[in-house]
């Protein structure tokens, strides 16, 4: 007797290998070519830093003779969710919105340029300390969800520019 998981596993890696689906990262491909090979310039704040924290940790720390560099501007702004009788506010969004360019360091030209955006949110309580460990760590979450969009951009669209 056939297995129903194993019938549609079959069925449907079937059709992944007749779409002419490739891993992204398999070996020798210009996503895995390109790890240690963009340079991320600074930017300031600690959200800043955090966001290029995770970027380094998915794309690599860049070699000296890295030929791109990636640059990004980040926003980010809070809104209330939950909002008291007192007006006092004990769930707020964080929406991260990073522009994002990748340029030839040689020539300065830009091959790729693109932007992502997320959404986390954190709980506050009356206390101080508690509600900015959750801010903080909701920050964190943000960046890291930030970062892995930039990097499966780059990461896809790699085919096209780099080489």
């Amino acid at each position: 007797m056939y297995n129903r998981r194993t019938v549609l596993a079959l069925a449907l890696s079937g059709g992944v290998a007749a779409c002419g689906f490739e891993p992204v990262y398999k070996q020798g491909s210009t996503a895995s070519d390109l790890q240690g090979q963009i340079a991320i310039d600074l930017v300031k704040g600690r959200n800043g830093f955090e966001l290029r924290q995770q970027l380094e940790d998915r794309l690599g720390r860049a070699e000296p003779a890295a030929p791109y560099v990636l640059t990004f501007k980040l926003t980010i702004t809070e809104s209330g969710l939950a909002v008291t009788e007192d007006e006092g506010t004990t769930r707020t969004n964080l929406i991260g919105t990073a522009a994002f360019t990748v340029r030839r360091k040689d020539t300065q030209a830009i091959v790729f340029e693109d932007s992502v955006r997320n959404i986390t949110a954190f709980g506050s309580t009356s206390e101080t300390y508690p509600s900015s460990v959750a801010e903080r760590d909701a920050n964190v979450r943000l960046s890291k969800a930030l970062a892995n969009q930039i990097a499966q951009r780059i990461a896809i669209s790699s085919n096209g520019w780099a080489g």
